[in-house]
């Protein structure tokens, strides 16, 4: 009898073991259960905002090749100034102008702003669109910062261009 209270108490210390076993994983899948769905809710909140992170980095990879070719343009002794600028755009248009004068150079942050007054009389509407379009794809970066069109009295079908055409360097 002794060797039967043996070999049952060995049987119920064996199974001990692997019930106490399986309950302890039991409670770890429960606990890696939880923590799962957890990391998920979690990941699902982030999401949104990781896509929108990802879209301004496109973005901004997209300002920054944008600002490099404007830069690129901007190269010191490239053109004689802004006159000479719009001089050399009128004679590839067959354009004259009546006035072309310097206005006043302004620098900032490391880059010089210089201005130009350009008067155009009797120009077609054509030319003027010519004119605005090549000023503004110029290889030289110019902007334009004050524009008037009016009509001539004596020939309705041409007018009077008024420009304030600004040349942007370095230095």
């Amino acid at each position: 009898m002794n060797k039967l209270l043996k070999q049952i108490s060995l049987l119920d210390k064996s199974t001990m073991v692997m019930i106490a076993a399986a309950l302890l994983a039991l409670a770890c899948n429960i606990i890696l259960l939880i923590l799962a769905g957890d990391i998920e809710r979690k990941n699902s909140s982030i999401s949104p905002g990781i896509a929108e992170m990802r879209s301004l980095a496109n973005e901004t990879l997209q300002i920054k090749n944008i600002v490099e070719a404007k830069e690129k343009k901007i190269v010191p002794g490239r053109s004689g100034g802004v006159v000479s600028t719009l001089e050399q755009i009128l004679k590839n248009l067959g354009l004259k102008a009546q006035v072309i004068k310097p206005l006043d150079k302004k620098k900032a942050d490391g880059f010089t702003e210089e201005s130009a007054e350009l008067e155009i009389q009797g120009a077609d509407l054509n030319s003027i669109v010519n004119l605005l379009f090549t000023i503004e794809n110029s290889p030289a970066p110019m902007k334009i910062t004050y524009a008037a069109v009016k009509t001539m009295f004596e020939k309705p079908d041409k007018f009077i261009l008024k420009l304030t055409v600004s040349l942007l360097g370095k230095g």
